[in-house]
Order: structure tokens, then sequence, then C-alpha cells
């Protein structure tokens, strides 16, 4: 029964139902051949067998009843109690309480496999939790490093934090010593340090020779800088000692505040080291507390900054000052003179040479204490012998120092110049070259005199000469009739007053130049001169008309040396007639211009080429061309009617189209009718 009772619950299950129900159909079979076999029996017998078959009925519910109880009762109790047990721990298991594994009765039915399983897997969740709690352990274990670590990370993080403020404190710093600002002004520093420091003001003083030169303040008013320099004894306690100090001291009666305060201090001196001498103190206050170590340290520290920026404001000032002495020294030499550094590759010139070279353009911001940057493309464009010029700069440029000098013309022959070069160095390194431009065009204007003067000399000299000499040899040699005698001799003093003529312009020149001319200055009407000069010229030619073109109703009063406007005038018109072989018209105008009388003589002659027009007033400059070579004339009479018109205020001008004529026009101050009754 025992082996019954551990066998599968199924099985068991199945045993009883079939048993009961074998039962029931035995017994419905037995009642079934009892009531058949009932057949002609009396109905007490009837009654009888129906009682007894009643009774199989019992007997067979009172089977079934003791099936159930002590059989089906027992096994559903037992499996109650196994599903009870297996509820509670599984609910103990679910709430995470540990168990007993142990169970005695070892069943084989599916409640019994069950109880395995079960059992099974409480162990197995069993033995996971333990694995579970010795892994949280280790978790926490870890957990507790990781956070060790973390808080040290944290404690690394906020140094790093800290030093990297630190650094932007002082990059910021060297970045403000550093700037070119600071070079020149110091207020920038003064702030930065101000600000890093937390400080509410400072002053950067700037000593030399142990005294105070400057002070750059930050929020302080001039009341208290001068107290600083004057009555504070910390600050002079430093510049003695040369070593840092800090104090505090409390002020008690500030009208601003109204309360009393302490003020904490602290004076770092910024020394040379090169000299070991103090040139600077930092001072710097606060209200709220006083300096540390660290902060006094980091002072300190920027001290040392502050120094080497002084140092570098020194020799910045030192090289400044000796450029601009260079410079100076450069600029005041007359020859011009361009800097070409190679390891640069920059090209400087001097002031003269900017004058020189007018398409050199000077920038505004630039003064006259410093070398200019020069483009000498842009120089090439004014030189006559450009292409000569590149051959010999690009020669220069290439480190060649060419010999000899080089000799070039500038803007038609307006400047000649002369250049050299010569080689800069630097111990046994070649440093640059320098290109000297000697001004050499009044040495070339009086070579060119010279020449136009021996020239002109000789042949206006020779042509009377020869004629005075032919002459006089003829009269001497024959025997001449009285009518040609006395032309010979009215050649010969024709010629002797052109030479005189000539000789009198050349001391004319000479006197205007040195300033011994004299004029013999009167009020007069120029038209009178005008007309006795028109009239004489026309008797002295057939082939020109010559007009007066002039309002006689208007008087045209000058104030000046009537010979010397004869002399103008007459130079004018004998240019106009000259200057006119074919003949024609010769016009003179005289008209009021304002306050000033303008004469003009005009001509319908050659003309003069463009080229020629800056140097017609030059003493012994003549147009050169085929048509002017064939008339004589000794450069000087234009030069003269220039030096004229200068020395009575006035001015002469010319203008002119080749082949198609010339005028020149002479403005002179006229005279008032106020200024003659006043005289």
């Amino acid at each position: 029964m025992k082996q019954w009772m551990t066998e599968k619950l199924g099985r068991q299950l199945m045993a009883i139902f079939y048993s009961v129900f074998a039962l029931g159909v035995m017994t419905s079979v037995v009642s079934y051949l009892y009531v058949d076999n009932a057949a002609g029996q009396t109905k007490e017998q009837v009654l009888d067998q129906l009682q007894q078959t009643q009774w199989f009925w019992f007997l067979n519910l009172l089977i079934f009843l003791l099936c159930l109880l002590f059989i089906v009762r027992p096994l559903v109790h037992r499996l109650t109690m196994q599903l009870h047990e297996l509820n509670i721990k599984s609910q103990r298991l679910a709430e995470g309480k540990s168990i007993s594994l142990e169970h005695d009765i070892p069943i084989e039915n599916e409640v019994g496999q069950l109880t395995r399983s079960f059992y099974q897997m409480a162990g197995s969740i069993s033995s996971q939790h333990t694995e579970l709690s010795r892994k949280n352990q280790l978790m926490e274990q870890n957990q507790e490093t990781l956070k060790e670590k973390q808080n040290e990370l944290e404690r690394a993080l906020e140094v790093t934090r800290s030093n990297e403020l630190h650094l932007q404190d002082r990059n910021e710093l060297i970045e403000t010593l550093a700037s070119k600002e600071s070079l020149f002004d110091y207020s920038s520093v003064i702030s930065t340090i101000v600000r890093l420091t937390k400080t509410e003001f400072g002053a950067l003083l700037l000593i030399k020779n142990n005294e105070i030169s400057s002070v750059v303040p930050k929020e302080m008013t001039e009341e208290q800088q001068e107290s600083l320099k004057t009555e504070s004894l910390l600050l002079k306690r430093v510049m003695i000692s040369k070593e840092m100090a800090n104090s505090s001291k409390k002020v008690a009666n500030d009208t601003l505040i109204g309360f009393p305060y302490y003020i904490y201090e602290g004076v770092i001196p910024i020394m040379d080291p090169a000299k070991d001498e103090l040139i600077a103190c930092l001072y710097l206050a606060r209200f709220d507390q006083a300096f540390n170590k660290k902060e006094l340290k980091e002072l300190e520290s920027f001290s040392k900054q502050i120094a080497i920026s002084l140092m570098r404001m020194s020799l910045y000032e030192q090289m400044e000052y000796e450029r601009k002495e260079t410079a100076q020294l450069l600029n005041s030499v007359r020859e011009a003179i361009l800097y070409i550094k190679h390891d640069e590759k920059t090209i400087l010139g001097n002031k003269a040479l900017f004058d020189i070279f007018e398409s050199l353009q000077i920038e505004e911001d630039n003064d006259s204490m410093t070398f200019l940057e020069v483009r000498p493309e842009t120089m090439f464009e004014q030189v006559d012998q450009k292409e000569a010029f590149e051959a010999y700069f690009e020669e220069v440029l290439s480190g060649q120092i060419p010999e000899g000098m080089f000799s070039l013309s500038i803007d038609q022959g307006e400047y000649f110049i002369q250049v050299y070069a010569e080689e800069i160095t630097q111990g046994e390194q070649g440093k640059g070259t320098i290109l000297v431009f000697r001004d050499v065009t009044a040495e070339t204007e009086i070579d060119r005199m010279k020449s136009e003067l021996v020239s002109t000399v000789s042949h206006e000299l020779r042509t009377p000469l020869s004629s005075i000499y032919g002459f006089t040899e003829l009269m001497l040699k024959r025997e001449l009739d009285p009518e040609r005698n006395k032309r010979y001799l009215q050649t010969i003093h024709d010629e002797s007053k052109r030479l005189t003529d000539l000789v009198s312009d050349f001391l004319n020149v000479q006197r205007m130049e040195s300033g011994k001319q004299s004029y013999d200055k009167e009020v007069f009407d120029l038209i009178d001169v005008l007309k006795e000069q028109t009239r004489f010229y026309q008797a002295a030619t057939e082939q020109h008309r010559l007009q007066l073109d002039v309002d006689e109703n208007h008087e045209f009063l000058i104030n000046a040396d009537k010979n010397s406007m004869k002399q103008l005038i007459g130079n004018l018109l004998n240019n106009a007639i000259k200057y006119s072989p074919d003949g024609g018209d010769v016009v003179v105008s005289l008209t009021h211009h304002h306050n000033q009388i303008e004469f003009s003589v005009r001509d319908f002659g050659l003309g003069i080429p463009s080229s020629a027009m800056p140097h017609l007033f030059s003493k012994f400059y003549r147009v050169d061309n085929s048509d002017s070579r064939k008339i004589g004339g000794t450069g000087l009479g234009l030069s003269i009617c220039k030096e004229i018109v200068r020395a009575h205020d006035g001015n002469i001008d010319v203008e002119s189209i080749l082949g198609e004529g010339t005028i020149f026009t002479v403005l002179l101050p006229s005279v008032s009718d106020t200024l003659i009754e006043m005289d």
C-alpha cells in the first residue's frame, strides 16, 4: 500500500476511478441478475430481493466512502500539504527570503517531481543568489573603489581647472605684456593685474634713478596717487629693501563711506635682472582680506613678467631713438639714398629720394624721421634710361656691387643723377646694399652753360670781329671812295655795337643773378614805351607788320624801371621778328587784368617744341631744330626778360604750337590813383 501511495498521482487516481467504476458495474449486474431471477416470485420475495439489492448498493456506497476516507483523503491531504509547503516556500523565495532545501519523503508522483523541480530551482536560485550576493559584494567593493577614484579624479579635475584658470590668467597677462600697446601704454597691464588678482585698485610705479618717474594708476584718484608717492611707508620700505611686503591699515575718516574699514596693501618690487636694480613697483590694494603667501608668490611671478616687458620697452625706446637718429641723419643728407635689405627683401629710401622721384608716394602717417618703403618699378617709370637702369638695379639686387658710376636722367632731362653702390656688412656677412643718388643737375647745367657759352661767344664774337677785321683790312690796304669808306665804317660801327650789346647782356645777367642790378623805378604809362618800341622795330623790318592792340582811352600805369621795360619789350619783339623768318604779323596787346597789367607779344612763326618749354628761360639755352639753328643769338634774351619781370614782382609765361607761332604774356602790378596821389 505504501508503495502504491508513492506511485504516480495520475496512476493512483485512475486506479481509484477504475475500481469504483468496476465495483459499480458489478453491483449493477448482480442487482440486475438478482432481480431478473425474481420472476414468478411473490411480492415479499421481490421486496426481499430489492432490500438485498439496496444492501448491495449500500455496501458499494460504503466501500466508496471507505475508499474516499482511507485512500483518497490521505492522498489529497498529502498532496495539499506538499502544495501548501511549496506555496509557502515559493512565497518566501519570491520575497527573497531563504528556505530549507531539505525534504524527507521521496515521492515519485507528479507532485514529487514538481517538488524536486521546485527544490532544484530553489537550489539554483539560492546558488545564483549566493553568486549574485558575492558579485554584489564585489561590485560594492568596486563601487567604493570607483567612488574613491571618482573623488580623486574630481579633486584632480578641480586642481586642473584651478591650474587652467591660473594659466589662462598668466597667458592673459603675458599677452597683455607682449602686445604692442603695452610698449606705449601700461594702463592695460595694470588693469589686467587688478582684475586677475581681484583687487579694488592699484598702480604701476615706474622708477628711474631711485625716484618715481611716473605712475600708471587703476581706479585711483589724483589725491590717492600723490599720497602713495609721498606718504606710503610701505612703498618706501620696499624701495629701500627691494623685497616684497604687505600690510593693512585702518581708515577711520573716509567721508565717502562714513564708517571705518581696513585696506590690505601689497607692494612688489620689479627688478632689472641684468643690472639688479629697481625699475618699478607694483602696488595693489583691496578691502576684503589680506594677501596670502600663494597670492604674493603669484604676484612675484607677475613682477618678473612685468620686468621683462619693461626691459623690452626700454630696448624698444632705445632702438626707436637710434633708428630715428639714423633716419634723421640720413634724411639730412642731400644725396638720395636707397637701402636694399637682402635678408628682409625690403627696399627703403630717405626723404631726398622721394623729393627726386615724385612718383613715389609718401603715406600720411609717416613722419620725416623714418625711412620709407620704396617700389622700384615706380622709380623706373621716371628714368629716361629705363632698361639700362633696370639692368643695373637687378645686378645690385643679386648681391653684386657694380663698379664706377651709373649716370641717368629723370623726367626728360629735368634731373641728372649719378648712382653708385656700396655694400653694408656686419662682421664678415653682407647685410645689404646702399645706392647713393647724387643730383648732378647743377653741375650738368653748369657744364652745358659753359659749353653753350663757349659756343655762343665764339660764334657771336667771331662774326662781328671777322666783319670788323675784314673791313678795317680793306680800308687800310685799299684806296676807297668816300661813299664806300663811309659804308664800311657804318658796318664796323654796327658790328661794334653788336659786340657791345653782347657784352652788356653778359654783364646784365651776371648783375641780375648776383643781386647787384639796380633799378631806377618810377611811375609811367606803359603804353608810351610799347608804342616807342613798336615803332622802332617796325622800322627795322619790312617783312613784318607790328600791330598794337590797346585801348588808348585807359591809362596803364606801372611803377618800374623804364629802361628795363624797354629792354624787356625789345627782347620779346626782337624774338618775335627773328623766329618769324617768313614775315607776317606780330600782335602786341595791352589790357587790364584785375589789379595787374597784362601785355603780350604774339607771332605766327616757327613755334617752340614742347620738349624745349621747361628750359626756355635758362641761360644760353637755344631751341635745337633745323629752322631755329640758322637764326643767331646768345640764348640770354629770355633769361634777362625773366629776371626783369621777377625784379618787378611780375610773371612771364609762354604758350606755343610748333609751326603755328608763339605768344609771350607778361603780368605786372598796376599802380592805383590813390598811390599816385600819395606819391
